[in-house]
């Protein structure tokens, strides 16, 4: 219980931290003159935002509409399938995490299926992220997420900390 408690505490740090730097990015540029940029006018009234660090059972029962990256772009996103799609391909066009990415096929595996492979026949349902890169996707929202963040990004030492998911409130 004190664990869960601990995770709900640092969720509250790093979201009260995320508001805090769009505003004080909104007050800058309203102080010298220039226009908010999209990433601080992109919050729509219906979303919430989640840095991705946040514990991954957050996002589960939750529609995403958007991946939010550091350089503050956006893509609109309709599927967790997409989100991590988005996700690995951003990592993926820097050469040094496609190197790191290519060496983790076949060596990510789950209980039945591996998850970063070289061919598609090898998953369930399988995404590709580049010619002869593919991960498993075949799995509920939270675990999918969680072998994104655990099993994929932290074993290349992708830094995700400025990624955030932007999801659709409940009505």
């Amino acid at each position: 219980m004190t664990d869960t408690i601990q995770k709900l505490q640092n969720l509250r740090n790093e979201l009260i931290q995320n508001i805090n730097l769009q505003i004080d990015e909104a007050i800058l540029q309203l102080q010298s003159g220039q226009e908010q940029t999209e990433r601080v006018a992109e919050v729509r009234e219906y979303e919430s935002i989640y840095p991705l660090t946040a514990a991954t059972g957050i996002f589960k029962g939750k529609k995403p509409t958007g991946v939010r990256f550091q350089d503050g772009t956006r893509i609109d996103v309709p599927t967790w399938k997409k989100v991590v799609e988005i996700i690995l391909k951003k990592c993926n066009q820097e050469t040094v995490y496609h190197n790191r990415l290519i060496e983790l096929r076949g060596k990510v595996a789950g209980r039945d299926r591996v998850l970063v492979g070289e061919k598609p026949d090898e998953m369930r349902s399988p995404l590709e992220i580049a010619e002869g890169l593919y991960v498993e996707t075949h799995y509920d929202t939270e675990s999918l997420l969680r072998i994104l963040i655990t099993r994929i990004l932290d074993a290349i030492h992708y830094d995700y900390n400025g990624i955030t998911i932007a999801v659709r409130n409940d009505r």
